[in-house]
C-alpha cells in the first residue's frame, strides 16, 4: 500500500506548497511505495532559515555534549524501535535485500550511539604545547567549535545509513541540519525524520526537504546561509555541488564520490576466501555501490582458474525478490540505470573484452517488471578499456591478469578515482605492504565492504574530500580556533617598543 510523507520544517511536519508530488518507485516490480512533496524554492529558504535561527540562539550548540549525546541516544532508541518499518522501507524503495537493508539500519544506529559516546572524549578543547625557544610566555589552546548550518544531500544506495552518516556528527558538533532525502529513494529518511521528532530536539535544529537535486540540491549548496554541505553522489554532480559552494559564500564542503576500486589477488591467496570475497565486492547491493571492488587483479598464472570459478559460483546466487531472505541480488534501482548498465556491457563487448557471465536479459515471471541486470563478468579486460576506467554502478565484473606485484600495485593506482580496494594474501605482512602503496582512502584485506562508525571513509583523487565517520568525521563538522593566554611579565614593555618606534616614524 502506497503511503504519502511530508516534509519536516522547524519541528513540523507540512504537506508542502507544491501540489505536484513526486512517486517512488519499487525497482522489483514498478508499483507505487508512495510519494513525497516536491518542495519550493520558498521551503529551502525556510528549511535554511530555520537552522539558521536554532543555530545563532543556542538552543542546540549551547548544550553541553553530554546533553546532545543523551538526544543522540533518543534518536538511536527510536530508530531501533522502528526498524522493521525501515527495514521494509528500504526494500520496497531502493531494491535492497533484507540483509543489506538490516545492515544499513543497524549501521545507522550503531553510527548514531558511537557519536553519543564520543561526545564524552574531551573533543572541544586540546591544549597547545609551550614553544619555549621562541620565549612565548603564554598558554595556548585550540577549540573546536560548531560550524554553523549544514546541508546534507544524500544518495539512493544506502539512504538511511549515508545519510546519518552526516546527520550524526553534525547533531554531535552543535550544528543544526538541513538534509535532502533522494528522489528515487526518499522514505526511509522521512521515517527517520519522524524519529528524530519523538526524539524532542528543540525546533529548527533538524530539517528534511524532499525534491529533484537540480532544484533543492543546488539551492542547499549555492545558499548563503548554509556554512557547511556535505554531498554523497556522482563525481559529476560532486564538482557541480563544490563550484555552486564556492560561489555564494566559499562554504565548507565534504564530498564522498565516484569509485573504481581495485580489488587485488596476489599469488598465495587462499582462493576459496577470495572468490566469495571477489563476488561480494562487485555484486553486494547489485554493484550500486561506490567502493564496489569492480576491478579484480589477477596473477596471470591463476587467472583462467579464477574465471572459471568465479562464473561457477556465481551462477549459484539467487537472484529476484529482494525481501526473500534467500535472495542474494536484487534489482537495480531504475529504468535509466539498467539501460546504462546495458550500454557499457555492448560497449565492453564491441572494445574486444570476453563476456563470460551475464550479458542477456533475466526471463521468467519475476523479471516481467522492475529493472534487472545479470551479474556480468568480462575476461580480458585492458585497464584502458571504458568498463574498467568509467563508474558503471551495476553488477558488472571487470577481470585484469598482471604478471608481477609492482604491475598489480600499478594497475590499481592508474584510475582518477581512488576510494576502496582490497587485498586477498596469506601473508598478512605482503599485503600491509601492497596496501600501503594503493592510493585510495580504504583497503580492505581479505573481506570487503566492511565499515565500522569508529574508523573514517572517504576518496582520494577525484572520489571526493574530507572524511566521514570516525573521529575525523566529527571534527569535520567543527571549526578549529585558537586561544593564546598571555603570561609575559614584559607586555607593556613589549608594547612601548613598538608605540615608540611608530611615533618615531
Amino acid at each position: 500500500m502506497s503511503k504519502d510523507y511530508d516534509l519536516y520544517i522547524n519541528g513540523q511536519f507540512s504537506k508542502g506548497e507544491n501540489e505536484a508530488r513526486l512517486t517512488v518507485i519499487n525497482p522489483s516490480d514498478e508499483s507505487v511505495v508512495g510519494s513525497v512533496p516536491s518542495a519550493t524554492l520558498a521551503e529551502t529558504d525556510a528549511a535554511v532559515a530555520a537552522a539558521r535561527l536554532a543555530f545563532d540562539s543556542g538552543v542546540w550548540s549551547g548544550l553541553s555534549p553530554a546533553q546532545r549525546a543523551e538526544a543522540l541516544l533518543r534518536i538511536a532508541a527510536e530508530v531501533k524501535a522502528d526498524q522493521e518499518t525501515l527495514v521494509d522501507l528500504l526494500i520496497k524503495e531502493s531494491g535492497s535485500t533484507v540483509g543489506k537493508a538490516n545492515g544499513e539500519v543497524n549501521l545507522a544506529i550503531k553510527t548514531l550511539t558511537y557519536y553519543a559516546k564520543l561526545l564524552q572524549s574531551p573533543y572541544e578543547e586540546a591544549a597547545i604545547a609551550a614553544d619555549e625557544e621562541a620565549a612565548l610566555y603564554s598558554h595556548n589552546f585550540i577549540r573546536r567549535e560548531a560550524i554553523g548550518v549544514c546541508a546534507a544531500i544524500v544518495p539512493w544506495n544506502f539512504p538511511l545509513s549515508l545519510g546519518v552518516w552526516k546527520i550524526a556528527p553534525a547533531l554531535a558538533a552543535g550544528n543544526t541540519i538541513v538534509v535532502k532525502p533522494p528522489s528515487e529513494a526518499p522514505l526511509a529518511l522521512l521515517a527517520f525524520a519522524k524519529a528524530v521528532h519523538r526524539a524532542g530536539l528543540p525546533k529548527g535544529v533538524f530539517n528534511m526537504l524532499t525534491g529533484s537535486g537540480k532544484v533543492i540540491g543546488e539551492a542547499l549548496a549555492a545558499h548563503p546561509l548554509v556554512d557547511k554541505v556535505a554531498f554523497t553522489g556522482s563525481t559529476e554532480v560532486g564538482k557541480r555541488v563544490m563550484s555552486l559552494a564556492a560561489q555564494s559564500n566559499l562554504k565548507i564542503t565534504t564530498l564522498e564520490l565516484g569509485g573504481k576500486s581495485a580489488n587485488i589477488l596476489l599469488e598465495d591467496a587462499d582462493l576459496d576466501e577470495a572468490i566469495d570475497g571477489a563476488l561480494f565486492a562487485f555484486l553486494y547491493h547489485s554493484g550500486q555501490v561506490c567502493e564496489s571492488g569492480t576491478r579484480l587483479l589477477v596473477p596471470r598464472s591463476k587467472y583462467e582458474e579464477v574465471i572459471k570459478r568465479l562464473v561457477e559460483r556465481a551462477e549459484k546466487l539467487k537472484i529476484g525478490d529482494p525481501g526473500d531472505p534467500e535472495t542474494s541480488i536484487g534489482p537495480v534501482i531504475s529504468k535509466r540505470q539498467q539501460e546504462k548498465i546495458a550500454a557499457y556491457i555492448s560497449g565492453a563487448i564491441k572494445e574486444g573484452a570476453r563476456l563470460v557471465l551475464g550479458g542477456e536479459p533475466l526471463s521468467g515471471k519475476t523479471f516481467e517488471k522492475g529493472f534487472w541486470v545479470r551479474p556480468t563478468i568480462f575476461a580480458d579486460v585492458k585497464n584502458e578499456m571504458t568498463i574498467a576506467r568509467e563508474e558503471i554502478f551495476g553488477p558488472v565484473l571487470s577481470v585484469i591478469a598482471y604478471d608481477s606485484e609492482e604491475e598489480a600495485i600499478r594497475i590499481a593506482n592508474d584510475s582518477i578515482y581512488g576510494l576502496g580496494g582490497g587485498v586477498w594474501s596469506k601473508d598478512y605482512r605482503r599485503a600491509v605492504e601492497v596496501a600501503k602503496q594503493l592510493r585510495t582512502g580504504t583497503v580492505w584485506i581479505n573481506s570487503y565492504h566492511l565499515l565500522s562508525p569508529i574508523a573514517p571513509f572517504g576518496g582520494y583523487k577525484q572520489s571526493g574530500i574530507g572524511r566521514e565517520l570516525g573521529l575525523q568525521g566529527l571534527l569535520a563538522y567543527t571549526q578549529t580556533k585558537h586561544i593564546h593566554l598571555d603570561l609575559a611579565n614584559d607586555r607593556g614593555a613589549r608594547y612601548q617598543r613598538f608605540l615608540g618606534q611608530a611615533t618615531k616614524k
